[in-house]
């Protein structure tokens, strides 16, 4: 049996699903934002040329905190910049080159989930 994986959908914790919406958004790039549930919002979600991340209402800040996904750019240095003016940039995640072929930085959410964007060296 072949069966075709047509998306995979991170759903992501959220102390405040409107607020992460709109950092995804003001910040990343995301767009068509989509909400479930009033006062609180409980679910939501942003898309972004075909990826699309889902994040739900978790009252549990050290959920969030322990939450990580990696997202792939193509201008990796360009992201950064307008990241670091932002202030939302990890204090720990800075530009630079790893050793396993990426150059990347790490940055914080509204909840604290941790983003790695990196972006793929020609080596």
């Amino acid at each position: 049996m072949t069966i075709k994986v047509s998306a995979c959908i991170p759903v992501i914790p959220s102390r405040d699903v409107q607020a992460s919406l709109l950092f995804y958004q003001t910040h990343l790039g995301f767009q068509d934002p989509f909400t479930w549930g009033e006062n609180p919002v409980e679910y939501g979600g942003v898309s972004w040329d075909g990826l699309r991340l889902h994040f739900y209402l978790e009252p549990n800040p050290q959920i969030c905190r322990s939450y990580v996904f990696r997202l792939e750019v193509d201008e990796v240095d360009l992201l950064y910049v307008a990241c670091e003016a932002a202030g939302i940039v990890h204090p720990n995640g800075r530009l630079e080159n790893k050793p396993w072929a990426t150059r990347e930085f790490t940055l914080l959410d509204p909840s604290g989930v941790a983003i790695r964007v990196y972006q793929e060296l020609r080596v």
